[in-house]
């Protein structure tokens, strides 16, 4: 491995590793439970899911009808005879009638047939004629706004500014450190030019949209990044930056806080850099806390941790340790668990295993059970192989990870067996994970594809230079990393319009800000239910619990470079609300 290669691969695993995966959504039954935690859920649920340890814990999902998802009719079905009533009484009943169509015809709420907390959401998102809300088309064409003027640098009388931010993750690819996800710039210019040539831009002003490339494996990596922050905030006047490819925290800071512009990405940051945004930050998935912060709470609350011995162990990247410290750790001795090892492991290089055999050995002593995966994609696949050195066998610990580090990340995962060997594959195998996305629901029964994420992939298919056509049914598994980007490209995109049209004829960057921290629910990657709002820029309302497994007794393992057998990860638990 070249010096360029090792420095770049060194920087690139403190960072967040992009393999977008789609994550399928299973049907959820409509059950009523006692429990307020994914892993006790099941306890009182149907038989979708089991508990952690039982023995048919990989039971698929309870399977529902199928239907094709329909919005609701414009007015009600015409009601049976009614007895004859007198004429003040019928005119009555003609204004009520009247009254209650207009009404029903004013308000669109998509009905999603997964039912439950999924309907809930949906009916806190009127769509009405927004040009921007629609499920069966990206955007809509709308009257102008008249008498536009320029007001901001990015935003003139005839067109808004974007940038979309891009790391060239193909090039992680080709040494098996991203999936491939398709065209990625090809995939905003189309959706842009839709929006352009379709709709009339927003409220008449096109969209200008700028592409930066950068290059992630390289030693001089951090420093493109934050020449890139410069160039679209200062060069291209950007309204919002985006970007669905990761990103260094010191570049998101960047855009954020130092050039103060907004930033729409899929990266889990950690809640200082999120706090410094003051609302500039939007991100599709947890920060990088919560997502630790919610795990540990709950295990807590359903009791998997009582009488266990806990360890962990977190690099000394910069804040890394620190988010560990007070995410996880701190939360679990305040709630009585026994962390019994908290070690920080040295980064002088790749892997971050500077006194990970002294760890692996207090551990060993300790009697841990439990181990929290917090280490980064280099990290982890020696440290469980250690672990297998040292004597801990298969059943002895009982993983944990999360959105922390992309471990709930199967190309992240899949490390442990390709640099660990069998040996760590077999000792991590039942970890338990938690994420808001849902990854591998479509290696469950009765999958249906959404009806947001097919009409993103339609409309790039109908509408892009190549006419590519991204499936889920007929490339399931690693191949639908493209169809999941394709949505996230469309929502993010789509978020920027709403908000840009939400500001008004003339908006300034403020005004657009405000109209960004304001949308409330959105669509997202299998319609999960997401919000934003001042004070939450995560958009995640939901989380779900998933299980690793090696080998992978599920449809479309993840193939492992170098080993027979594959990885997989799959939903165990129904989706339940952040609190």
């Amino acid at each position: 491995m070249t010096s360029r290669l090792s420095r770049g691969l060194a920087i690139f695993a403190c960072a967040v590793v992009v393999a977008a995966g789609c994550g399928g959504e299973v049907s959820d039954s409509d059950t009523d439970s006692d429990s307020t935690t994914a892993f006790g859920a099941s306890a009182t649920n149907s038989d979708e899911t089991q508990p952690l340890e039982s023995d048919d814990s990989n039971a698929s999902s309870t399977s529902a009808e199928a239907a094709e998802p329909t919005m609701p009719a414009a007015a009600a079905d015409v009601p049976p005879a009614a007895p004859e009533k007198s004429p003040a009484s019928e005119t009555e009943d003609e204004d009520e009638t009247a009254g209650s169509e207009q009404q029903s015809a004013t308000r669109n709420i998509y009905d999603d047939p997964r039912d439950g907390l999924f309907d809930e959401f949906q009916a806190t998102m009127d769509r009405g004629d927004h040009p921007f809300m629609q499920i069966d088309a990206f955007c809509k064409a709308h009257d102008p706004a008249p008498e536009r003027v320029a007001t901001d640098a990015g935003i003139q009388a005839d067109s808004i500014s974007v940038v979309h931010f891009r790391q060239k993750i193909e090039n992680l690819v080709q040494i098996g450190f991203a999936s491939d996800v398709g065209d990625t710039r090809e995939m905003g210019e189309t959706f842009v030019a839709y929006v352009n040539e379709q709709c009339g831009g927003v409220r008449g002003r096109t969209i200008d949209l700028h592409t930066i490339e950068v290059d992630v494996i390289d030693n001089q990596a951090q420093e493109l990044q934050f020449a890139a922050c410069i160039e679209a905030t200062e060069d291209h006047n950007a309204v919002i930056v985006l970007n669905t490819t990761g990103i260094f925290e010191e570049a998101a800071l960047c855009i954020v806080d130092q050039q103060q512009t907004m930033l729409i990405l899929n990266t889990s940051m950690p809640e200082l850099i999120i706090e410094r945004s003051e609302g500039r930050l939007i991100s599709s998935t947890n920060s990088a806390e919560q997502a630790l912060r919610t795990l540990a709470l709950d295990l807590i609350e359903s009791g998997e941790l009582e009488g266990k011995t806990v360890g962990v162990a977190a690099s000394d990247a910069p804040g890394r340790y620190e988010a560990v410290e007070t995410a996880l750790v701190d939360v679990l001795r305040a709630n009585g668990v026994n962390v019994a090892v908290f070690d920080k492991l040295g980064c002088t290089g790749v892997p971050c295993m500077v006194g990970g055999v002294e760890t692996v050995g207090r551990m060993r002593s300790a009697g841990v059970d439990v181990f929290f995966n917090v280490l980064n994609i280099l990290t982890a696949p020696p440290f469980f192989n250690e672990m297998a050195n040292q004597g801990f066998e298969p059943g002895d610990v009982q993983f944990y990870a999360s959105t922390f580090n992309s471990q709930a990340n199967e190309l992240v995962s899949s490390k442990i067996v390709q640099f660990g060997g069998a040996g760590a594959g077999e000792l991590y195998n039942g970890a338990v994970m938690l994420d808001s996305r849902d990854i591998g629901g479509y290696r469950l029964d009765d999958y249906e594809p959404k009806a947001f994420n097919e009409m993103c992939a339609e409309t790039y298919a109908s509408y892009s230079p190549s006419r590519t056509r991204h499936d889920i049914e007929s490339a399931p598994g690693e191949a639908s990393a493209p169809y999941g980007m394709v949505t996230n490209v469309c929502s993010f995109l789509r978020m920027t319009m709403r908000a840009i049209y939400d500001a008004g004829d003339n908006p300034t960057t403020d005004d657009i800000h405000s109209a960004l921290v304001n949308l409330g629910a959105v669509d997202g990657n299998e319609m999960l239910p997401n919000s934003i709002r001042p004070d939450k820029t995560t958009t995640p309302d939901v989380y779900r619990i998933f299980q690793w497994e090696f080998p992978c007794t599920k449809n479309y393992e993840f193939v492992v470079p170098g080993s027979p057998d594959g990885i997989c990860i799959y939903p165990i638990s129904e989706f339940l609300p952040i609190s």
